[in-house]
């Protein structure tokens, strides 16, 4: 009974790691944030994770968030724009999620700079945005690197 149960522990533990694991799906530099009663809005240049798995991002788009609050979570909610806000104008890149989610960050829609946006398009999803940090995290990874690489051009363009 032992032997059994040492290699059923030794199946269940091995296979952790091979459904585990994978890149934060998004990455945002922000460069400012707007904090409201129900709703957050990020302004910054965004690279997401392409539909489906794998480690394949989207271009690089510079643009502007707009999430709502969910009432259920207000408290977490308002925590993690404050650390949005603490992010704006550091220039450096923000992990949102892991493993290929990173909750309505990865699907909400990217408004262009300048567009008059009414209202919320998603609910914001706690629980998914990663340290902000005097260091800028994830640096050796390809898509901060087009990220970043991007923001740059982008100022001296």
């Amino acid at each position: 009974m032992t032997r059994f149960l040492v290699a059923v522990a030794a199946v269940v533990i091995g296979a952790g790691p091979a459904l585990a694991g994978g890149p934060p799906p998004v990455y945002v530099v922000v460069d400012k944030v707007t904090v409201e009663a129900n709703k957050v809005t990020i302004h910054g240049s965004f690279i997401r994770l392409k539909e489906g798995r794998g480690a394949d991002y989207e271009a690089p788009v510079e643009g502007v968030v707009c999430l709502g609050l969910d009432e259920r979570k207000a408290a977490e909610c308002r925590t993690e724009w404050g650390q949005w806000a603490k992010a704006a104008g550091t220039g450096r890149a923000i992990s949102v999620g892991m493993c290929g989610d990173a909750g309505t960050m990865l699907t909400v829609k990217i408004h262009k700079l300048g567009t008059q946006i009414k209202g919320a398009d998603a609910e914001y999803t706690t629980g998914h945005i990663g340290m902000v940090t005097a260091k800028q995290e994830w640096a050796d990874q390809p898509p901060v690197k087009t990220l970043l690489a991007f923001v740059k051009t982008k100022k001296t363009g």
